[in-house]
C-alpha cells in the first residue's frame, strides 16, 4: 500500500485515482469546491496513463523476448565460428589462413571449476517436454558455470538408456533454462533419454552429467 500520492507504484496511482473518482462522482456535495469537471477529468486522464502503461508493459515484455531471441542467435554464431575455427585448425590451416578468418585465438583453457548439468524434465504437458538444467554441484544454481555457452542437449528415443551421445542426435545447445522439446504424435508413450553437458566459450565441452529419462505423455 502506498503511503503517499509520490511513492505510488503505476497500478497503486490508476487504483487511487479509480477509487478517488468513484467516491466524488458520487457524492460530489461532500467535497467543497470540487467540480464536476475535474472529477470527469480526473477519469479522462486515469484512462489515458492506463492506456500508455499497458503499452509500456507489452513493449518491456516484446523487449525481454528479442533480447532472449537475439542471445540464442548470437550463441549459434558464435558456436558455428567456434567450430569452424577448431575443425580448421586440427585439419591442419595455417597461421595465415586462420588469421584470414578474423576469428580470435582462444584465450586459454575451459575453466576448472565447471561442473556437470543437473537434468529434470516436466512431462505435464501432451507430447511436451520441458526441460531445465542446474549446476551439479549447487542445485539451487540455474545459471551456466563461468566460461559456458550454455548446456548441450542430446537425445536418444526409444529404447534402453544410450552408453554415449554416439547413439543419440543434438537436440539444442540451450543457453537459459529451460527448454522446450516438442514431439509428434507418434512419439506419444515413448521414452525419451537425454544426456547434456556444457559447452564452453572457446569450443570445449564438459563432462556428461547423469542421463535423464522420461515418457513422452500421449
Amino acid at each position: 500500500m502506498a503511503t503517499s500520492i509520490q511513492n505510488a507504484s503505476d497500478a497503486e496511482l490508476i487504483d487511487i485515482a479509480t477509487q478517488t473518482h468513484d467516491a466524488m462522482q458520487a457524492n460530489l456535495a461532500g467535497y467543497p469546491g470540487v467540480t464536476q469537471q475535474q472529477v470527469d477529468d480526473l477519469k479522462t486522464f486515469k484512462a489515458t496513463f492506463a492506456a500508455s502503461l499497458a503499452t509500456h508493459v507489452a513493449s518491456q515484455a516484446a523487449a525481454k523476448s528479442n533480447r532472449q531471441i537475439k542471445d540464442h542467435d548470437h550463441d549459434i554464431v558464435e558456436t558455428q565460428l567456434r567450430t569452424l575455427r577448431n575443425v580448421a585448425k586440427a585439419g591442419g590451416a595455417s597461421d595465415a589462413a586462420m588469421a584470414a578468418t578474423g576469428i580470435p585465438s582462444p584465450s586459454g583453457h575451459a575453466p576448472s571449476v565447471a561442473t556437470k548439468p543437473a537434468g529434470a524434465v516436466n512431462t505435464s504437458e501432451r507430447l511436451r517436454h520441458t526441460i531445465s538444467w542446474t549446476d551439479a554441484a549447487t542445485l539451487d544454481n540455474k545459471r551456466r558455470p563461468r566460461g559456458a555457452m550454455g548446456a548441450e542437449i542430446w537425445v536418444k528415443l526409444d529404447g534402453p538408456p544410450p552408453t554415449d551421445e554416439k547413439e543419440c542426435h543434438f537436440l539444442t545447445l540451450d543457453s537459459a533454462t529451460p527448454y522446450l522439446a516438442q514431439y509428434d504424435g507418434s512419439d506419444g508413450g515413448k521414452m525419451a533419454h537425454y544426456l547434456l553437458r556444457w559447452r564452453m566459450r572457446d569450443g570445449s565441452v564438459g563432462a556428461w552429467g547423469e542421463t535423464v529419462s522420461a515418457t513422452i505423455t500421449a
